[in-house]
């Protein structure tokens, strides 16, 4: 039955792709009525066949449904507006040509699918040149039915025509309407598709400053999404609330605000957010009935809400929710064998037979060097061949080598929502498998280092899970300084700094004696450790410690420490290239998450006093 129905619908869709070229040939009606009543039946056989012919010719039904099609097609001969057919009355002449008066004509064949909301848009620019899409925003045509046409294409995989489509709209003199926004809205999506980041960005900012109040907000919102996806809420909140101010009553906004309050983990205010906006939106006679229902979720788990909305634009990641969570509990599926002092974490056979079928249907891409997140959006490009091959291996859920995979995977699609239901949980997962399978000569025996190639996926699972900790409760969290740790203990040689987050954990939460002990694991360190350390001789009233401290070591880390000490400290033009140890951005970022730590109990102005107190700091650096 359903394959039947398609090809009907492949059959109806080149019936209208066809009748449109003839359209756009002559613009007559009754040329088009004589064509497709003529030869419709031969280019849509399935649906011929399914005309009773005892009411009539075949051919008279497809010349009635030609008329449904070209009451809806706009012609380019007449500035892209249709000319629908006016319907005659049932005494009169019936509009098959037939002679015969209505009712005893075609009146009985209105059981033939009338068109009303079809897009015959698509149909008629599709056999037209490139060259007509300059001229459509001076026409008539509907822009809701050129977004859509530029949407089909763009996800029949075409989205350079939808670029050439959309352009121009924008056209440099052009007058930018709140009527384009749909418009607007598309092509910053296939602009990012094509790689067309330096153009994007020219469109928005252009219609921040031409744009009218309605399109004006709208480019708001899309420069408030675009630095959420690059990890910047503060920057985005900022911009969210000047695109509030600008048009408070906007609808697109109470999305945005969701997911904004949840990828800041303000879960108790975006559940409070969205009953105010329910309320809202329920007033509202042009509320779209599926906001509202979304709204209702959000006020009850606005993180699982979110989660969803994403999954509709992915259903493979849908598929991964749920056979991880029918998975079956974590099992020891490794060994560690020992080189000298060094572990390295083996699978066993089940998962030595499993992993290379895995590697074969799933393209595997790790990070290089310490890094814990790669861009490999072609795992998502491949998912129903790796997502029915979990399915067949629930096995494989026992394997710290997939699941390092499948965390991956997740944290490359940056949606709201998606860490507290699929990517924390994957990665506790990871940080329990990796604790089943250790044994009680860890740090006695061996530890697990991260130049050896065979322990980073469990590593990686349990620093990724420690660092979104980190961003989500803050450096008083005491499950991050456990993980923290944890990763310590397996990996001495810290290479990814958990150190220097550390100490500062331990200073939140008032436990200086931890950094000190620490800071001597790890002494003439980085920036953040060594002055942390100060800090904590100070609370602890070593303060000859300190001075000595200060004396042989963090004369090394001037820049930092006159930065500390400054009234005001201008934030500094990051570079592309990451931070310079011992250099001005350094420096700023440690002032601003310890200078209220500095400010308790007057260290700040013992430090500033040691610091006058010490000669020569330029010949001694």
């Amino acid at each position: 039955m359903e394959i039947r129905e398609e090809q009907e619908n492949r059959e109806i869709f080149r019936l209208f792709s066809i009748g449109a070229s003839v359209l756009a040939r002559t613009g007559s009606a009754e040329e088009f009525l004589s064509w497709i009543e003529e030869h419709g039946p031969a280019i849509a056989p399935s649906m011929a066949a399914s005309i009773d012919p005892r009411r009539g010719p075949i051919g008279r039904a497809f010349r009635l449904f030609g008329i449904s099609i070209y009451n809806i097609m706009p012609l380019p001969f007449d500035d892209f507006r249709c000319r629908p057919l006016a319907k005659p009355g049932r005494n009169e002449k019936c509009w098959c040509g037939s002679s015969i008066k209505y009712k005893h004509c075609c009146q009985s064949l209105e059981s033939i699918p009338i068109l009303t909301d079809y897009n015959m848009l698509r149909h008629m620019l599709d056999c037209l040149p490139k060259k007509t899409f300059v001229m459509l925003p001076t026409t008539a045509v509907d822009v809701l039915a050129v977004t859509d046409t530029a949407r089909q294409w763009m996800d029949e995989g075409d989205p350079k025509r939808a670029q050439e489509l959309l352009n121009p709209w924008f056209k440099k003199g052009r007058k930018l309407t709140g009527k384009i926004e749909p418009l607007f809205d598309l092509l910053m999506e296939v602009d990012y598709r094509l790689g067309k980041h330096t153009k994007r960005q020219r469109l928005l900012k252009r219609v921040l400053a031409e744009g009218d109040r309605t399109l004006r907000v709208a480019a708001l919102q899309r420069q408030a999404s675009i630095h959420a996806d690059q990890g910047d809420t503060v920057k985005a909140w900022e911009v969210f609330c000047q695109a509030q101010r600008e048009d408070p009553d906007d609808p697109g906004l109470c999305l945005l605000e969701m997911i904004l309050l949840v990828s800041r983990y303000e879960t108790d205010q975006a559940k409070a957010r969205a009953k105010f906006w329910l309320k809202r939106l329920k007033h509202s006679r042009h509320a779209d009935p599926k906001l509202i229902e979304l709204m209702h979720e959000m006020s009850e788990d606005p993180a699982a809400a979110i989660a969803r909305f994403g999954y509709d634009s992915n259903p493979g990641l849908g598929r991964l929710q749920q056979l991880f969570e029918s998975a079956s509990a974590p099992v020891a599926y490794y060994q560690v064998d020992l080189i000298e002092d060094i572990g390295l974490l083996q699978p066993k056979k089940k998962l030595i037979r499993l992993e290379p079928n895995w590697r074969q249907v799933y393209p595997q891409v790790k990070p290089p060097l310490t890094c814990l997140q790669i861009e490999n959006t072609d795992a998502w490009d491949l998912s129903a061949s790796w997502l029915d091959w979990l399915e067949r291996n629930p096995e494989a859920w026992q394997s710290i080598e997939i699941l390092d995979d499948l965390v991956l995977a997740a944290e490359t699609l940056e949606f709201s929502g998606i860490a507290e239901t699929l990517l924390i949980p994957l990665l506790d997962r990871g940080v329990e498998l990796l604790n089943l399978n250790l044994d009680s000569r860890l740090t006695t025996e061996y530890t697990l280092p991260w130049v050896c190639r065979e322990n980073r996926p469990a590593l990686r699972l349990l620093a990724h899970r420690a660092f979104i900790e980190l961003d989500i409760h803050g450096a008083a969290s005491n499950v991050f300084q456990k993980l923290a740790r944890q990763m310590l203990v397996l990996n001495p040689n810290d290479n990814h700094d958990f150190r220097s987050s550390l100490s500062t954990s331990f200073l939140e939460t008032a436990q200086p004696q931890l950094v000190v002990a620490l800071s001597a694991d790890y002494p003439d360190d980085f920036c953040t450790l060594t002055l942390n350390n100060i800090l904590a001789l100070i609370q602890l009233e070593r303060r000859g410690e300190a001075l000595t401290a200060l004396n042989k070591t963090a004369i090394h880390h001037q820049v930092a420490i006159t930065t500390l000490l400054a009234a005001k400290s201008k934030k500094p033009k990051f570079s592309m290239s990451g931070l310079q140890l011992g250099g001005k951005e350094e420096a700023f970022l440690y002032r601003e998450a310890h200078l209220h730590l500095w400010k308790a109990n007057d260290a700040l102005g013992w430090l500033r006093d040691a610091w006058r107190s010490i000669p020569n700091k330029k010949q001694r650096r």
